[in-house]
């Protein structure tokens, strides 16, 4: 019964705090704990934060189409954009910045295959950003384009800020 008590808390640990281990722990349990009584190490501190679901949708969203076939760092620069724009007033959260006319596309039509890696690794993206445990790799920009496309006259007047892959950042 408690090596039962203890696989359930270390897999409730690394599920929900991110924990990892290089050795086995060896935990000493009372013989009358129930399950929703142990606590591993910190994890009870070290939960992620509770994360708006149709915040994380609509981030994934646009890291899905906009930089679906981009590496990590360019769906995480993506990320930041939005969270950038709401940062400098754009609107009140992302689900309004990424739906502001003529920015990106229409989110509410958009149905990507949630079933695909390529859609498990946006909302990863997603909760990686908004949970602040990613580096902003756009450096603070506000505005991205192709940079296969050439740049139009709103980007020619930005100041480029970096380049990832297939995308420029601009301020």
């Amino acid at each position: 019964m408690q090596a039962a008590f203890a696989a359930v808390a270390l897999t409730s640990a690394l599920a929900i705090g991110h924990v990892g281990f290089a050795q086995p722990a060896v935990i000493d349990i009372p013989a009358q704990t129930t399950a929703t009584e142990i606590v591993v190490g910190e994890a009870a501190e070290t939960a992620p934060p509770e994360l708006n679901d149709r915040h994380v949708t609509c981030i994934a969203k646009v890291v899905h189409h906009e930089a679906g076939n981009q590496p990590r760092e360019g769906k995480i620069a993506v990320a930041h954009v939005l969270m950038n724009r709401v940062k400098q007033g754009f609107g009140d959260n992302v689900c309004d910045v990424a739906n502001q006319p003529g920015q990106f596309f229409r989110l509410n039509r958009y149905h990507p295959n949630r079933k695909s890696e390529a859609w498990a690794e946006a909302v990863d993206v997603a909760r990686t950003v908004l949970a602040g445990e990613a580096r902003d790799h756009s450096r603070g920009a506000l505005y991205f384009h192709a940079n296969w496309a050439r740049p139009n006259s709103f980007f020619r007047g930005r100041t480029k800020v970096a380049r990832l892959d297939d995308h420029d950042f601009y301020r």
